[in-house]
C-alpha cells in the first residue's frame, strides 16, 4: 500500500490546479486558495502563509482584475477575507471594506430581501451558489474590521437563503429560483449546490462567537443539514450528482464540501462522534476519484439551471475530469483530514485510501 500524506495531499491538489487551469481567476479559484490560506493559518505554517499571500497580494492591493459579476472576488473574496481575519494580509482592509460597504449598499436583492445573482438583478435570481460567494466574505470581514453589521448580514443571507431553497421533505437544499420564470423552482438535490450550502452554514457556525446572539441557531442549522446529507450518503462515503438517486453518477465537488463540513462539526462536537466513520469511508472514497497523478474525476462542470430544472436535468450534466470546480473542495477536505489528526491515507490495490490514524 502506498501512504498518502493528508496536508501533502491537500497542497498538492493547489498547486495542481494552478497547472492545469493557469490561474485562479475563476470563483473555483478563489476557494482554491481559501482553503490553502486556511490550512496555513489553522496549522501556523509559515512558509505555506507567505506562498498563499504572494497569490492574494495582487488582487488584494488591485493590481489584478478578477472577471467575475461578482465585486467581491476583485480583492481575492473569501480567501483575502480569511487571511486578513487571521491577521496574515491586513493590505487587504481597504478593499475589503469597500467590497463589503458595496454589498451592502448595492447588491441587488429578491423580494425576500436575498441578494441576487448580479447577472440577473431584475428577476429576483437566487442561487445556492451565493452562499459561497457572499456569506462567508462578509462573515470574515465583519470579524476581521470589527463590522457587526457585516457579520449579521452573513446570517441573514445565508438563512435566508438555505430557508428558501430547503426542500422541507429531505432537508437538502434546491440550486436556485426564479431562473427560467418568476417562481420558478428547480427540482434537484444537486450534490455542489448543497456542498455549498453545508460549507457557508460551517463557516458561519464555526466563526461566529460564541456570545454572539445567532451562534446557537447557526450551530443547529448546520447540524441539520449535515444530518439531512447523511441520510443520503451512499455505501463509500459519497454522495451523487442528484443526491436522491444512486442511479446518478459519484460526484466529487459536492461530495468534498460536505465531507469538510462534516469534519469542521467533528471538529466543534456538533455531530455525534460515530459520524467519524462516515467522514473516513468519505476519504476513501474520494481517493478512489483521485489518480496519484492528482488528476480528479467526476466533477460536474459549471451548472446554473440546465434545462427545466429538473433531477433528470441535472442528471444529463456530465462528470469531467481536473474541471475548476474539482480541486478546491480536495484542498478543503484533506486540509480538514490533516486538523482532524488524520495524517496520512493509504492506496490499497483498488486504489481506495484507508485512514491510518484519527485523533477526534
Amino acid at each position: 500500500m502506498k501512504a498518502t500524506d493528508t496536508r501533502e495531499l491537500a497542497i498538492a491538489a493547489f498547486k495542481k490546479h494552478l497547472e492545469i487551469h493557469g490561474d485562479f481567476d475563476h470563483y473555483s479559484g478563489i476557494l482554491s486558495m481559501h482553503a490553502l490560506a486556511r490550512l496555513a493559518t489553522e496549522t501556523a505554517d509559515e512558509p505555506l502563509t507567505v506562498e498563499i499571500r504572494q497569490h492574494l497580494l495582487p488582487y488584494a492591493r488591485g493590481e489584478r482584475d478578477f472577471p467575475s459579476k461578482f465585486p467581491n472576488y476583485n480583492c481575492g473574496g473569501n480567501a483575502a477575507a480569511w487571511l486578513h481575519y487571521q491577521g496574515e494580509l491586513p493590505e487587504a482592509s481597504e478593499a475589503l471594506r469597500h467590497y463589503a460597504e458595496q454589498i451592502m449598499r448595492e447588491a441587488p436583492r429578491s423580494a425576500e430581501g436575498i441578494i441576487c445573482h448580479p447577472e440577473f438583478p431584475d428577476e429576483g435570481v437566487v442561487w445556492i451558489d451565493i452562499a459561497f460567494a457572499i456569506s462567508p466574505f462578509l462573515l470574515y470581514t465583519g470579524l476581521a474590521l470589527n463590522e457587526p453589521a457585516y457579520v449579521e448580514e452573513a446570517y441573514l443571507q445565508t438563512t435566508k437563503l438555505t430557508d428558501l431553497l430547503e426542500n422541507d421533505e429531505t432537508g437538502l437544499f434546491f440550486q436556485c429560483k426564479n431562473t427560467l420564470s418568476p417562481g420558478h423552482l428547480t427540482e434537484d438535490h444537486w450534490s455542489r449546490g448543497n456542498g455549498w450550502g453545508a460549507f457557508a452554514l460551517a463557516e458561519l457556525a464555526a466563526h461566529l462567537p460564541a456570545d454572539h446572539p445567532f451562534k446557537a441557531d447557526a450551530v443547529r442549522r448546520c447540524r441539520k443539514h449535515l444530518l439531512a446529507c447523511m441520510e443520503y450518503q451512499d455505501a463509500d462515503g459519497l454522495w451523487h450528482q442528484e443526491m436522491t438517486r444512486e442511479d446518478s453518477y459519484v460526484e466529487t465537488s459536492g461530495s468534498a464540501l460536505i465531507l469538510y463540513a462534516l469534519g469542521v462539526g467533528l471538529a466543534h462536537g456538533w455531530v455525534d462522534a460515530p459520524a467519524l466513520n462516515r467522514f473516513q469511508n468519505g476519504l476513501r472514497g474520494m481517493l478512489s476519484y483521485i489518480s496519484e497523478e492528482l488528476d480528479i474525476y467526476h466533477t460536474c462542470r459549471g451548472c446554473r439551471c440546465p434545462g427545466e430544472g429538473t433531477k433528470l436535468d441535472y442528471m444529463a450534466q456530465p462528470p469531467v475530469v481536473n474541471d475548476r470546480h474539482a480541486f478546491g473542495p480536495v484542498v478543503l477536505l484533506m486540509g480538514q483530514a490533516h486538523l482532524l489528526g488524520i495524517d496520512s491515507l493509504s492506496r490499497d490495490a483498488a486504489g481506495r485510501a484507508m485512514p491510518l490514524s484519527a485523533a477526534v
